[in-house]
């Protein structure tokens, strides 16, 4: 069974704005998010992978260059793109926070009315990015491979592979930027081997978390 190394892209500009960063913007990472992918890469350093996946979009890209190193072969797949958020993308967030839809795009995704907003429905992107994931796990078998998306993706998609119910699987609270999640499966079955680790809380783990990133 292969173990995934999820990795969200490190902050962007959009982000410390705290603006909706779905699948239809993207902005440079800011000092900060480029410091926290070259911590990912310092954390991730002993790890050997046979394959890196990353997001088409820049500032996933930006990341996995950092994280696995510039001279590493990166395999772009589309699926793995953020979730489009239609006309909320790159809006305030606080914008949105009185809208009734915003807690059922929060808390009860599948009742979102993501048509209004000519948005990427939840189904839609975790049919997708599920593909991707169990097309990645087929081709690494007992191996390990990085993979460096978005924090809906990553969020939604650990839990709902490793059983939580789609319209429950942000109930976690979202993967933060640069951070780690090892998801661990063959493509029918998954689980979630650590969750959302950065190099400061790497010492809160068990010792049989810790080597994973050894």
């Amino acid at each position: 069974m292969a173990d995934l190394y999820l990795v969200r892209h490190g902050e962007t500009e959009i982000n410390a704005e705290e603006r909706f960063n779905g699948g239809g913007v993207d902005s440079p990472l800011t000092a900060q998010g480029i410091a926290g992918a070259e911590a990912a890469r310092q954390l991730l350093a002993p790890v050997k992978f046979a394959r890196v996946y990353s997001s088409p979009l820049p500032r996933a890209m930006t990341t996995a260059e950092i994280v696995a190193g510039a001279n590493t072969p990166i395999t772009i797949d589309p699926r793995l793109r953020e979730m489009g958020l239609g006309d909320w993308d790159g809006t305030k967030l606080a914008d949105a926070k009185d809208d009734p839809q915003f807690y059922l795009y929060r808390h009860r995704m599948l009742e979102w009315d993501y048509r209004r907003y000519h948005a990427e429905g939840y189904q839609h992107m975790a049919d997708r990015a599920q593909q991707a994931l169990v097309d990645a796990a087929h081709w690494l078998g007992d191996r390990r491979g990085l993979v460096v998306s978005h924090g809906i993706v990553l969020t939604i998609m650990a839990n709902y592979l490793s059983g939580v119910p789609l319209n429950h699987a942000r109930d976690s609270g979202q993967v933060a930027n640069s951070s780690v999640t090892v998801l661990h499966g063959d493509g029918s079955h998954w689980e979630i081997l650590a969750w959302n680790v950065t190099a400061d809380t790497l010492g809160d783990l068990t010792p049989a978390q810790q080597q994973l990133f050894k």
